[in-house]
């Protein structure tokens, strides 16, 4: 017992740290799909003077806050998305840890939360039009606990999830062709599928304000943040150790 409490808490911090390096080839992924560039040529660099980063500007987190948020060689300002990015992938690595253990539960529950949390971030910058990731992002979810013999679909009341998910997409999208419905279906299945154990028609509810909310133009911009909330909120219940 002494032994596995003293390997938890090695590992423990080196989760939460290599999670944070995954946050940062994450922000890689999120821009450069958004631009229709490869997220491995060319090297990281500035985007407004075009300066290639090297390491010591790629540290996750520490590197923002020690240059304050602006580039070392421009001074131009680095969004915020970067250290949030790294500072949340951590937690779903290093808190998927603390409540699964080492072992194949854990490899489920941080590659589906991590993958979730991409697409979410997606869906919030807008600037994603295809499909292809939310799709991907529905796929791996539900692939992923396979290797834990959960068939999504055994549950005859969980039939309804397509059903709800794509009436949430048809409703946030209603005469607003801008609006990208895919999503919205794909992001809805996953918050009400990762509710699976606790399942009823009630865990709709929420995906389906915001997306009433989402139909009218005046509060549009509330609706997408709050839909956003939703996502954010179920992925920390679902990597919460208590």
């Amino acid at each position: 017992m002494a032994e596995q409490e003293a390997l938890k808490l090695l590992l423990t911090p080196l989760f939460f740290i290599f999670g944070s390096l995954l946050g940062s080839f994450s922000n890689v992924v999120i821009l450069r799909m958004a631009s229709g560039k490869s997220v491995i040529f060319p090297p990281s660099a500035c985007p407004k003077c075009n300066h290639q980063l090297h390491a010591i500007d790629l540290i996750p987190v520490l590197s923002w806050l020690t240059l304050r948020g602006r580039c070392r060689y421009c001074q131009a300002p680095i969004s915020w998305q970067y250290p949030v990015v790294e500072a949340c992938m951590a937690m779903i690595l290093g808190f998927s840890y603390l409540k699964a253990g080492l072992g194949l539960p854990f490899i489920v529950l941080a590659g589906r939360s991590a993958i979730w949390f991409v697409a979410s971030v997606l869906f919030v910058r807008n600037e994603v039009p295809s499909p292809n990731p939310f799709a991907w992002a529905v796929i791996f979810y539900v692939y992923l606990n396979f290797p834990l013999g959960v068939c999504p679909f055994i549950d005859r009341r969980t039939l309804a999830i397509p059903v709800i998910a794509a009436v949430t997409a048809w409703l946030a999208s209603y005469r607003d062709e801008r609006i990208n419905d895919f999503a919205w279906g794909c992001l809805s299945f996953i918050t009400i599928y990762s509710l699976l154990p606790r399942f009823s028609l009630l865990t709709a509810v929420p995906v389906l304000l915001a997306a009433l909310i989402n139909r009218h133009e005046r509060t549009r911009a509330a609706g997408h943040l709050f839909f956003f909330g939703l996502q954010i909120a179920a992925i920390a219940f679902a990597i919460s150790p208590l």
